[in-house]
């Protein structure tokens, strides 16, 4: 008998704990955030792997910066290129948290990976908390 593989527990991680997990090396957490800016050039194009920066509000007052790199800035173009991501809830997993001038930014990394499914509890319970369903 072989053991089912267990389903993935997403773990989000609020604005204050990603402050201070900025300086741990150990761990990639996750987080749960509106997208409300995406920048970088040929956004439709999933075979360039140009850097990408995601404008992600954590909640209604803390917006953060999130830094695509290589196959992760071209796998979100690919996800993009389906539908506009733009003003969308998403899990985010396996970040690095920095604090850069100051301020926290996020960096993607070869484990990253997005979910957009509205049906996601943490989703839902976003978007109750900032009050984003209608």
């Amino acid at each position: 008998n072989i053991a089912p593989i267990p389903s993935y527990i997403f773990r989000p991680q609020r604005y204050t704990q990603l402050i201070s997990l900025a300086s741990e090396t150990n761990f990639l957490p996750d987080v749960v955030g509106r997208i409300c800016l995406i920048q970088g050039s040929d956004l439709y194009n999933h075979y360039t792997d140009s850097k990408i920066i995601i404008g992600l509000r954590l909640d209604r007052s803390k917006l953060v910066r999130l830094t695509l790199w290589d196959k992760e800035a071209s796998n979100f173009r690919e996800l993009n290129r389906i539908s506009t991501r733009k003003k969308q809830v998403v899990i985010i997993t396996s970040i690095i948290p920095r604090i850069h001038e100051e301020k926290l930014s996020l960096t993607a990394t070869p484990g990253t990976r997005f979910y957009f499914n509205n049906e996601i509890d943490i989703i839902q319970r976003f978007q109750k908390r900032n009050k984003l369903l209608s």
